[in-house]
């Protein structure tokens, strides 16, 4: 004879406790905000911990760069939209690569071919490690002055759209935020700057936020734009106690 089951006191189906579950976004958040955080728990490994950063470092320390070609270097690959931590030691290191492997193939055939071949050899072991060091760094000026170009021509979008966030009443890290939103689909190298800038004025403040902005692009139109952002952030308190 099967007996039913009568379910215990204080037990429900699946369907009633997932029902009483609250799964809404912002109590979860609220939820992992309210959590202490646990200093037993290792922070999770990043691009610059894994074994190819070390490695790639340490070819691009073979490289003899000066402190102030480096900093040029570093700060072209910024203007060209390279912001991964590792964007400098894999420039290095392909050119290290490169170099590297000129010498081997070209040497391996002055070694192999006969005597009227060496000099044409050698000269291709001249040749392959000049375009080996000058080449990527070519590639890399070039994309740089064509992604600020293309910078140049959206700022008086972006003054245009910031003039009319700012007149609706708008702070300026929220007109920023509105620029970068509306501007992305016509231009996308101005719109991840300002995403950029916004995040870093989250994490820091607006003004260190829109000064990194200018020193990174370095444009004339983009300097009188960030004064003029810069003043409508100190009026914002000014008027707001009026």
């Amino acid at each position: 004879m099967i007996r039913a089951v009568t379910p215990r006191a204080g037990t429900h189906s699946r369907e009633d406790q997932l029902a009483s579950r609250d799964w809404q976004p912002d109590r979860i958040l609220e939820r992992l905000e309210s959590q202490p955080a646990d200093a037993s728990t290792a922070p999770p490994a990043t691009l610059t911990d894994s074994t190819l950063a070390h490695v790639a470092d340490c070819v691009a320390q073979a490289l003899p760069e000066s402190q102030a070609r480096a900093a040029d270097l570093r700060a072209d690959l910024k203007r060209a939209g390279h912001y991964e931590p590792l964007a400098y030691q894999k420039l290095a290191a392909l050119r290290y690569a490169g170099m590297m492997a000129s010498l081997v193939v070209f040497g391996t055939l002055a070694i192999l071919a006969s005597s009227a071949l060496e000099p044409w050899c050698v000269a291709g072991v001249a040749v392959g490690m000049l375009a080996s060091w000058s080449l990527p760094v070519w590639h890399l000026r070039r994309r740089a002055a064509r992604r600020m170009r293309e910078i140049e021509q959206a700022i008086p979008d972006l003054a245009d759209m910031v003039r009319v966030c700012l007149s609706q009443g708008l702070a300026v890290p929220a007109a920023l935020a509105t620029a970068s939103r509306e501007l992305r689909p016509i231009h996308p190298a101005l719109a991840d700057e300002l995403s950029i800038v916004c995040r870093q004025a989250e994490l820091d403040s607006l003004q260190t936020a829109l000064e990194d902005f200018e020193q990174r692009i370095d444009l004339p139109e983009l300097r009188s734009l960030v004064s003029r952002l810069l003043e409508a952030d100190e009026l914002e308190p000014v008027a707001a106690t009026r």
